[in-house]
């Protein structure tokens, strides 16, 4: 895996967000929803560097052929073999395509619910009612300020952190 790589979500992808028959870890959980094929994995890397070195997470979400990198699907190109022509694009959904079933509004509100659940457990109960509520980007935007509140308050939260997730969240909701 290459710094400069950008990592998309497999089909299997998809269908753990949906169906959550894996049991990821939060951590593993929230980087999964956060791919989006539009950032590289230093751009990954960065925006989750208060969870300490997320390559490990990354790692582990290929290996499970959960993600891919650059349109070609996990487990095809060993470092060996490099020079190897990339997977016919087709082999692999992208953003773009519509075999996923959830819309972005929902990836995001799930983005939401995964961090403030992780890092303040039955405390977000009632943030997440509300997130629940939220059907529309400006009704999701107009959550992050609270939501940014409420990860400042966690005890495990690094300073940062509620910046970081934020700024993710936003874009998420830029490309909706």
């Amino acid at each position: 895996m290459l710094s400069s790589d950008v990592p998309n979500k497999t089909t299997a992808g998809y269908a753990e967000i949906q169906d959550r028959k894996l049991h990821l870890g939060a951590r593993q959980r929230m980087l999964l929803i956060s791919i989006d094929g539009a950032h590289s994995v230093q751009q990954v890397r960065e925006q989750f560097s208060v969870l300490g070195d997320v390559s490990p997470l990354i790692e582990e979400l290929r290996a499970a052929g959960l993600i891919h990198f650059n349109g070609r699907p996990a487990n095809t190109l060993s470092p060996v073999d490099s020079a190897a022509p990339p997977a016919a694009p087709q082999a692999e959904p992208t953003a773009s395509n519509s075999m996923h079933v959830i819309p972005p509004i929902g990836l995001v509100r799930q983005f939401m619910n995964e961090t403030t659940v992780a890092a303040l457990g039955l405390r977000a109960f009632m943030f997440t009612l509300k997130l629940e509520r939220a059907n529309s980007k400006a009704e999701l935007s107009d959550l992050v300020p609270e939501y940014k509140r409420l990860l400042a308050k966690s005890s495990k939260s690094d300073p940062a952190y509620p910046e970081a997730m934020a700024r993710r969240i936003e874009q998420m909701l830029s490309s909706i």
